[in-house]
């Protein structure tokens, strides 16, 4: 375990300890993502995320069902894991992996301004939700929440310069939450 001066915006939280397991220092995650061997590729996480992190080396991970299983190079007791239990883990985003060019991740639309292909201002991106069939914008705005599905039918561009997201929404969808909207 080091400390690193990291600035907070350079990390992003994807998963929480959940317990320790076993007695030899390894703990239990549950990834945000939902996606286990996603996290299988990191060799080092940081835990906390504010100014000074602490930055731990893995030693071993492994999955265990919908969990990932961890042992960090400097825990190694039970003891010491149960220490760390409830803390999220991060990693930076430059050690995240390369998408394709029509992925994206989940941080990058946060703070979005979205626009609809007639020119409306909805408001912007504030969080995103896993439904399992298709992940849905929460777009904030005016008063107005709007949860719009994040599939290739409703996003026509997304502009990561410009900070803005296009949609052309399906017929309703909008009106659902705003029944004055034209």
């Amino acid at each position: 375990m080091a400390k690193q001066s990291v600035q907070l915006n350079d990390l992003l939280a994807v998963g929480k300890i959940l317990k320790a397991q076993g007695v030899k220092g390894e703990v239990k995650i549950s990834p945000y993502s939902g996606e286990p061997e996603e996290l299988l590729s990191y060799k080092t996480f940081y835990l906390n995320g504010g100014a000074v992190s602490e930055l731990f080396s893995v030693s071993q991970s492994r999955e265990h069902g919908k969990f990932v299983v961890v042992k960090l190079s400097v825990v190694n007791s039970r003891d010491a894991a149960e220490e760390l239990v409830g803390r999220e883990i991060f990693v930076t985003k430059a050690d995240m992996p390369k998408l394709a060019t029509d992925e994206f991740y989940w941080h990058e639309f946060i703070g979005l301004l979205v626009v609809t292909d007639q020119g409306r201002e909805l408001g912007t991106v504030n969080s995103l939700i896993a439904t399992g069939s298709s992940d849905v914008l929460v777009i904030s705005g005016k008063g107005q929440e709007y949860l719009v599905p994040a599939i290739e039918e409703i996003i026509v561009e997304v502009n990561f310069d410009s900070k803005t997201l296009v949609i052309s929404p399906l017929p309703g969808l909008l009106e659902i939450n705003d029944p004055d909207a034209v």
